[in-house]
């Protein structure tokens, strides 16, 4: 491959960089990396091992964009004409084969556990431990993190490590050793979460990698921001090919107010990635203005030295970002975003994640306490509200259907059946019934349900005026 070295200048700043003939038909966006000067040390994440990922400050000049782009240049700087090579590679989107075999995963797997022992501040990986020693020791769950990290130990052994620190902080001791799923986010999480501003989209880039697509800009509180990354992302890597390939993050930032609030929030939502199974092989970051571009930087600030050298940055309008992105292997429409940031595919999207959680309620253990019914919940109360609920309309509609047969019953014992079945074809589909309890929904009893279904029949015989 023919290469160079040639001046670019971008965002006011001189960097130089080895192309390609690939590389000269792209367009030239910011090349990110680490940096190794006095100045540069506060956000310098490389030698880092500290779990508490998402209590870190913000430093001081992860808004100043010149500052952060010129410090990234120079460990573009240091990179070997064959690193730069991958990275514009992996940037592009120019398919690269994965190898691994049983010897190198094993290897890996045996190494990643004693670089595990080594580090001193676990805490909440002990506490794991302690729980259920099987649900953390899992193969396939730490292979997750060692494919994150291309199969380096140690940096592995940190992610795990941060994992469960990050899973303590954001949902509590109960749900450390549990999948999380959409019964355990908050209604603040599943108002993000089913917004469409955050997704792991159905299809992939040139490469065949997973695209994970962002908007910021809702007012959603950092906690949900979080939560929500947590979920997607841990939701994405029950897929090993997706785990193999890698992902790709585009982040679209809205022109609205570059406080220090939105700054930080920006900063520790990039920051979860570093806790979490996931191999980010290119971060695009697309704004419409200098505010956005300004917390975009707090991004390229946060992330670790490796996201940093595979970072770009898109700017203009909806039509011009895409067609940036084409040109590094984002076919245009594949971003579900529209003029004004508005999401184009959102009714299928929150169908799929209704199917989601349906699924999850089949193979997941039962929650007792639940922030948010799903559609296909009974909800026990008075009210419009509590009627006009999807899974209540539902129900009704069941009870209508099986009103003759449960006229005709003879026997008490006879109409309890159908009360019966009916409580089982809702469980089936995945529903609860659920009553009240303070901010939450709780599960009733097998009989307090029964009753429920009991209730509507009678209700129909009156409506009807069947004596």
């Amino acid at each position: 491959m023919n290469q160079g070295l040639i001046p670019a200048r971008d965002n006011n700043i001189k960097i130089w960089f080895a192309t390609s003939t690939h590389e000269k038909r792209c367009s030239m966006s910011t090349m990110n990396n680490e940096h190794y000067d006095e100045r540069a040390s506060v956000i310098d994440h490389s030698e880092d091992s500290n779990p508490n990922i998402l209590s870190e400050k913000m430093p001081e000049n992860a808004t100043n964009v010149d500052e952060i782009d010129s410090i990234i240049a120079q460990q573009m700087m240091k990179l070997s004409v064959e690193d730069r090579e991958k990275v514009y590679s992996d940037v592009h989107g120019v398919k690269e084969g994965k190898k691994e075999n049983e010897e190198m995963i094993q290897d890996g797997l045996d190494s990643m556990q004693r670089e595990i022992e080594k580090l001193q501040h676990k805490e909440a990986y002990d506490m794991a431990c302690t729980k259920d020693q099987k649900y953390v020791e899992s193969r396939s769950f730490q292979l997750a993190f060692l494919r994150a990290d291309s199969f380096d130990a140690r940096k592995a052994a940190i992610r795990f490590v941060r994992h469960f620190q990050v899973k303590l902080d954001l949902f509590g001791e109960e749900k450390l050793v549990m999948d999380i799923v959409q019964d355990d986010l908050d209604r603040d999480t599943m108002g993000a979460l089913y917004s469409g501003t955050g997704q792991i989209l159905d299809t992939t880039d040139s490469a065949g990698r997973c695209i994970i697509a962002a908007v910021f800009g809702a007012p959603w509180t950092t906690r949900a921001y979080l939560q929500r990354a947590f979920y997607n992302t841990m939701m994405t890597i029950r897929d090993p090919y997706k785990q193999i390939h890698g992902y790709i993050i585009v982040v679209y930032s809205l022109a609205h107010s570059s406080q220090q609030g939105d700054a930080s929030k920006h900063y520790t939502f990039s920051r979860i990635s570093e806790g979490l199974p996931v191999r980010i092989e290119a971060l695009h970051l697309c704004h419409d203005s200098p505010k956005g571009q300004v917390l975009l930087t707090v991004s390229k600030a946060a992330v670790n030295p490796s996201i940093k050298i595979r970072t770009r940055t898109h700017y203009g309008t909806n039509q011009q970002i895409m067609l940036s992105l084409a040109g590094y292997g984002i076919k245009p429409g594949t971003i579900p975003v529209g003029e004004g940031c508005k999401i184009t595919n959102l009714d299928a999207y929150q169908q799929r994640l209704h199917q989601m959680r349906s699924i999850e309620r089949l193979k997941e253990p039962k929650r007792q306490k639940i922030n948010v019914p799903s559609r296909s919940d009974i909800l026990f109360g008075k009210g419009t509200p509590f009627q006009n609920h999807h899974g209540n309309v539902q129900l009704r509609n069941m009870v209508s259907e099986r009103y003759k047969a449960y006229a005709k019953a003879a026997t008490k014992g006879q109409k309890m059946q159908i009360t019966k079945e009916i409580v089982q074809t809702v469980q089936q589909n995945s529903g609860l019934f659920l009553r009240p309890d303070g901010g939450s929904w709780v599960c009733v009893e097998e009989e307090a349900a029964r009753q429920k279904v009991s209730a509507l029949f009678r209700s129909l015989r009156i409506r009807i005026g069947d004596t």
